[in-house]
């Protein structure tokens, strides 16, 4: 939805874009609601000039890495709270799988994870039970996802915030996806880890998405863009609008950062 296409590829000039700014020596981070794994996908397939020198947030900023491969912050949920989810998902029946030690895992064989196994670009793993793998493992649950059709998620969503005040943050990533991570996990919150790291101001970052699970980051500074394609909440937030995914908005704006001319962008 940002830096991928519909097609779910990186366009040559969006390609090209992101290794201008490499060569010209900015620090580049992915912020993604996708597994480590999944993301790194990306960068070693379409974008392999960032390999060991980009920053990745991933499971929506509870799992971050630094630009020399090393793990820096990593927060699941509590097995508690994992477990009553999991319960809760079931009981609405409705598709549900987990993330433990960057592997995607399913207790049942159906559509919806055959798909995002594919989305994804990641194998999953298929277990009798959730709760038993959750509960035995040594490794924290980083993140749970349920799909649905798009008015299915949003009552579950509706439900969940009821059911688990204080226990998760709930956003979807996507119209038919709903996350369920740690309540104090967030991209906008890798952001500021990530800019303590590194000494930044985040005020000085250009930041890019088009989904609910980018909102406080887009809010962290006044450089936020949101793609053509975002949702209207997106769009809000954002202090500029640039193209969608499919017409190469991110080098777009790339482009008019590098040549100092956002006044015009289209705000």
């Amino acid at each position: 939805g940002t830096l991928l296409n519909s097609g779910v590829r990186i366009s040559p000039k969006t390609y090209q874009a992101l290794k201008k700014l490499k060569e010209e020596g900015h620090l580049i981070v992915i912020a993604s609601g996708r597994m480590y794994a999944s993301t790194m996908y990306v960068v070693e397939n379409f974008l392999p000039f960032l390999k060991g020198n980009v920053i990745i947030s991933s499971y929506n900023g509870g799992y971050i890495v630094n630009h020399n491969g090393k793990v820096f912050f990593e927060k699941g949920v509590s097995k508690e709270s994992a477990v009553k989810c999991i319960k809760f998902l079931r009981d609405l029946k409705i598709h549900r799988h987990i993330y433990i030690n960057d592997k995607l895992i399913s207790e049942i064989d159906d559509k919806e994870i055959r798909d995002y196994s594919k989305h994804s670009f990641v194998d999953y793993v298929l277990v009798d039970d959730l709760i038993s793998e959750i509960e035995n493992s040594s490794h924290p649950t980083l993140k749970i996802l349920a799909i649905g059709e798009p008015d299915k998620i949003n009552l579950v969503k509706k439900l969940a915030e009821k059911e688990f005040q204080g226990e998760f943050n709930l956003m979807k990533s996507w119209d038919t996806y709903l996350d369920f991570i740690p309540y104090d996990v967030s991209k906008g919150n890798s952001l500021k880890i990530i800019s303590k790291m590194y000494n930044l101001d985040p005020n000085t970052l250009y930041v890019f998405g088009d989904s609910e699970n980018d909102i406080d980051m887009l809010e962290l500074t006044k450089n936020s863009f949101a793609m053509g394609n975002a949702k209207e909440d997106v769009k809000k937030v954002a202090n500029y609008l640039i193209p969608s995914n499919d017409e190469d908005g991110v080098a777009y704006a790339i482009e008019k950062i590098l040549a100092d001319d956002l006044d015009n962008v289209n705000i």
